[in-house]
């Protein structure tokens, strides 16, 4: 199985009630889903109690965090396994705000997505149904092999 991030990053309290409150915005583009809003509230409850009501993008201030910030708002997005356009269009905003080009954003996807589909790597019987989701991930062929061999 694939991870997400890199390495682990630190984020204070302040990072955290940042994220919580662009998650929300991502996961509020094309409607809640139980599963975007259940993703938010596991993160949301290793916080400590405090206000989630302002985004300071200024703390968000080493590639680092930045990676991990831009791929937690991704992961929402694919909460419900598909990641929107309207999110998409949320998550494109902030990666831009970071300073973040759309090089980084399509890799921050990419590698989401493999991740995600890496834990199907040992299905055999339903190949076809697993590669036609990595398909609707975005992922090209030879990515959903290559995660798919694991």
């Amino acid at each position: 199985m694939r991870s997400i991030m890199k390495q682990m990053v630190q984020m204070d309290q302040s990072v955290g009630f940042a994220l919580v409150h662009a998650m929300r915005e991502v996961a509020g583009a094309d409607g809640d889903h139980p599963r975007e809003l259940l993703l938010i509230q596991s993160f949301e409850d290793e916080l400590p109690t405090g206000s989630t009501d302002t985004v300071d993008l200024d703390l968000v201030n080493t590639p680092a965090l930045k990676e991990a910030f831009i791929k937690s708002l991704v992961l929402v997005g694919f909460a419900d396994m598909k990641l929107g356009e309207e999110e998409t269009s949320v998550i494109r905003s902030y990666s831009q705000k970071l300073g973040l080009g759309e090089r980084e954003l399509s890799r921050a996807i990419s590698d989401v997505a493999a991740a995600l589909l890496s834990n199907l790597a040992g299905v055999k019987q339903t190949r076809a149904q697993v590669e036609a989701l990595g398909k609707a991930m975005g992922l090209d062929q030879f990515t959903i092999d290559e995660v798919l061999q694991a």
